[in-house]
């Protein structure tokens, strides 16, 4: 499998690049102002002295605040590595994987994860960072306000049963169910392919989480996986060169012209 990521480069890595810089200069500048402090260089008995305390920690709070960002940003880039790792271990060269795609002419969906393309059809990939508990009915996700998976019990099995976790566990609807976010970019795709006399391609949705769990799935509107998962559901899904969802499979030349024209900067 080949995978091929965006050329141009992303706003969300220009984003990274930018948090990683104002990092550095308010958490140093927070670092220098308490250095002068700490060496004498202003009295204690001053106003300045106290008004150079308070700047200082609010650089530090900023500078925290965009390191959380950073990390958050690398921890997602880690994700995106390992998802591609499982594929092109998995999948042979028929599929070509297009990650962190920008499609060209659209900006209503920003950057893709990523679109995997293959027999099957085209995988939209979203991938989900969130930690916690799910569940997922239809394209409706709850996260468990618990938000851990329940451990072993060392108890007596009889015992267990009578711990086990009660169905009324509080749980809060999510604003922006990733399902349905991950529909609203196949529809774009969708969409995309079908006014550029490409040929008809059947597009699935597909999220991946990449820290959570999921508890409890009802009637999904699309699938959703855990990422320790994946390599199995490829292997149910793909290798067999069956899609999700009944389609037309792909050939090979066809994966690689829309491979091209989702790869060019033009419209």
């Amino acid at each position: 499998m080949r995978v091929v990521r965006s050329q141009p480069v992303s706003t969300k890595h220009k984003t990274y690049q930018r948090d990683l810089i104002l990092t550095i200069l308010l958490i140093g500048a927070g670092l220098v102002l308490l250095l002068l402090l700490s060496i004498g260089l202003i009295p204690l008995d001053s106003i300045v002295f106290w008004v150079v305390i308070v700047i200082a920690a609010l650089l530090l709070v900023a500078g925290i605040i965009f390191a959380q960002a950073v990390v958050a940003y690398r921890q997602n880039i880690q994700l995106q590595d390992k998802i591609s790792a499982i594929l092109e271990a998995n999948l042979g060269n028929e599929f070509i994987y297009l990650r962190n795609l920008l499609l060209p002419g659209v900006k209503s969906v920003g950057e893709i994860d990523g679109v995997l393309l293959g027999p099957p059809g085209a995988i939209v990939i979203q991938l989900e960072p969130a930690r916690g508990d799910f569940a997922i009915e239809g394209d409706t996700w709850y996260r468990y306000l618990r938000g851990h998976v329940p451990t072993p019990d060392p108890k007596p099995l009889s015992q267990q049963f009578k711990a086990a976790v009660p169905a009324t566990e509080p749980r809060r609807r999510l604003d922006d169910s990733p399902t349905w976010a991950c529909i609203r970019v196949a529809r774009e795709v969708k969409a995309w392919l079908s006014v550029r006399r490409l040929p008809q391609v059947v597009v699935h949705p597909m999220v991946i989480l990449g820290k959570g769990h999921i508890r409890q799935v009802k009637r999904p509107s699309a699938p959703a996986i855990e990422i320790a998962n994946l390599e199995d559901f490829i292997k149910r899904n793909f290798l067999n060169h069956q899609s999700p969802v009944e389609g037309e499979i792909l050939p090979e030349v066809t994966v690689e012209q829309i491979a091209t024209r989702l790869q060019s900067n033009g419209n």
